[in-house]
Formats: structure tokens, sequence, C-alpha cells
């Protein structure tokens, strides 16, 4: 048995459909040193019972039930277990090739990383791939097949437009990069704990290889397609409001730039969830946090008009409103 010994996190919640071809995924992987540890969120559906079948076939599936308390905690779950030095993470509506163990664990050995991306393939189901262009799998091509300190990786990705923060497009040596953990209880999580991960392991060395090795389903009801509502908004507010506490946020350097812009595109997405799920009326309390939050980061001034005009729409409508009244007060000629 190949002594490198891989752990394989998946969190599951009534997942029924998709769960035994992404179990099958890891399973069939060609690295025989892997670790299976499947975490049910207190799932309401069959995926207990398909999960319990897999483990009588399979001695090196591991499942704990917990009650639901959302993919965070889950993750966390599973990483409390681990036992293996190289951690993936591996959602259940999702599967990976078969070589993706032994591709990754052989640009480990060739480049002595911490940590190795890769790519994923997007495909779309029962979703309208009109509505999937959001959606992003493929790195750009300048960082792909190349070495980088993982603050350096950072920095490139957000100057491309080309961050992918899915925990999922990665493995990495847990050992080496410290005990950081899912912030619990909200949703787009992995915007923070990938970040982390890169920023506070600066020197942390690393290799993105081109291969798309991941397979990740865009399918109706998921986090990511579902309508946005208020625990969307709070779990990107939470988010830039730790990343905002990192000592790097206050340098003016080439990655504290970086990881500004990406709080404030987090940001940004969270107004536009604001709108999605309120139109013009969403919560004073939201419109609060996001203008507290963008003034903590380093903005140009002549984007403060249209963030709080963003913010607070009826403005809009009351400079159209002044303007048609002084249109009528304006004396004829």
């Amino acid at each position: 048995m190949n002594s490198e010994k891989v752990s394989i996190i998946i969190p599951v919640y009534n997942v029924e459909p998709y769960l035994a071809e992404c179990l099958n995924s890891a399973i069939s992987q060609d690295h025989d040193n892997i670790e299976i540890i499947a975490i049910d969120d207190g799932s309401t559906d069959a995926s207990r019972s398909i999960l319990e079948a897999f483990r009588t076939r399979h001695d090196n599936i591991t499942i704990k039930s917990i009650k639901n308390q959302g993919l965070s905690v889950a993750r966390n779950t599973g990483l409390e277990i681990a036992t293996g030095e190289y951690i993936l993470f591996l959602d259940s509506d999702d599967f990976i090739e078969k070589h993706t163990v032994s591709t990754c664990l052989k640009a480990f050995r060739e480049h002595q990383s911490d940590i190795v991306f890769f790519s994923a393939k997007i495909f779309f189901d029962g979703v309208d791939e009109s509505t999937g262009k959001r959606f992003r799998g493929e790195r750009a091509l300048p960082l792909q097949n190349k070495s980088f300190s993982a603050q350096s990786f950072f920095n490139q990705s957000i100057k491309l437009g080309s961050y992918l923060v899915s925990a999922c497009l990665y493995i990495y040596k847990r050992h080496e990069l410290g005990d950081i953990k899912f912030y619990p209880g909200i949703l787009h999580e992995d915007n923070l704990f990938t970040t982390r991960l890169l920023l506070e392991n600066q020197h942390a060395k690393m290799v993105c290889i081109s291969d798309k090795l991941y397979n990740r389903r865009v399918r109706p009801d998921s986090i990511m397609t579902q309508k946005k509502q208020e625990k969307h908004i709070n779990g990107l507010l939470v988010v830039a409001e730790e990343l905002l506490k990192l000592e790097l946020a206050k340098e003016n350097s080439e990655a504290g730039s970086a990881l500004n812009q990406f709080i404030q595109t987090t940001l940004t997405i969270a107004l536009d969830a604001c709108r999605q799920a309120y139109g013009n009326n969403f919560p004073y309390h939201a419109r609060k946090r996001l203008i507290v939050l963008f003034a903590q980061t380093r903005f140009k001034h002549k984007k403060v008009k249209s963030i709080v005009l963003s913010a607070f729409p009826e403005l809009c409508t009351i400079k159209q409103s002044m303007k048609k009244i002084l249109l009528l007060e304006r004396p004829y000629p």
C-alpha cells in the first residue's frame, strides 16, 4: 500500500439522486491509500441508507451522522476525524476523475508543493445552460502548470480575474498549513476558507496544474442556483468582516491591494444579492453593514457615489423627482 494517505471528506445532505455516483468516484481512485469520510448532516431522504450500503462493501469508508448544521460544520467534523496527510473535499452531488488523487500526488512530488490546485468541468443537470454562464471551473492560462508561493498565486488570480474559491478544487497538506477551519453557520464559506489558507500561509509552495479533475454539477435548488435570500447576503458580509480582520487588509502592498479588491468584489456580490432578494426595499441593517464594510476597504473615491446610490436606490428616485421639479419651476424664456 502506498504510504501517502489521502482523506476525502464528503458532506452529505439530501443528495439521494447523486450520492452513489459521488461515492463511486471516490472509491474508484487509482491510488490505494485513501480514507473516505462521509458526514451525514441530518439527511431526511435515503442518503443515509446509501452510505450504509457502501460502507458494508468498502472498509475504507467512515460515516458520522450529526444534526443538520450546514456545510461548514460537516466539513469541520470531517477534518476532526481525518487521519490522512492530504485533504480533499468532495461535494456529494459532484464527482471526481479516477486519477484525481494520483495526479495530484505526482504534482506534489515533482514540485515539492504544499497545495495542488486543479480545474473543473462544469455540467448542467436540470438547469438551462444559458443561466449558468457565471459558473467557472477553469483557471486562467497564465496560472496553469506553474508554481507559486501561496500569496503570489492569490495576487495573480485576483489580477487575472480568475480566483476560484471552491475548496473542492485543490488538495492540501493539512499539517503544513495549520488548523484552519470553516466558519460555521454561513453560506459562501469557501470564500473565507480558501483565502485564509493562502494568505495565512503566504510562503507555502503551491502548483496549479491544468488538469480538469473535478466534475461540478449545476442543478436546481443548490446553494448557488437557489433564489438569493438573507442567508446568502449574511454569508458574504461575514466573509468580508472576517477578511478585514487580517493585518494584510491594512497593508499598502500588492497583496493588501489584492485582498481589498477581493473584499470589494464580495461586497458588490452581496449588494447584488440584496437587490435580487428585496428589490429596492432591502433592509436598513443590510445597507448599513454594506456601507460600513465598504468604508473599511481602500476603494477609489470615484466609487463612493455609485456605492451609496446602489445601497440606497431610492436616492435615484429622489434625484429624478428633484430634476422634474426644477424643470417645472424653471421660468420660460
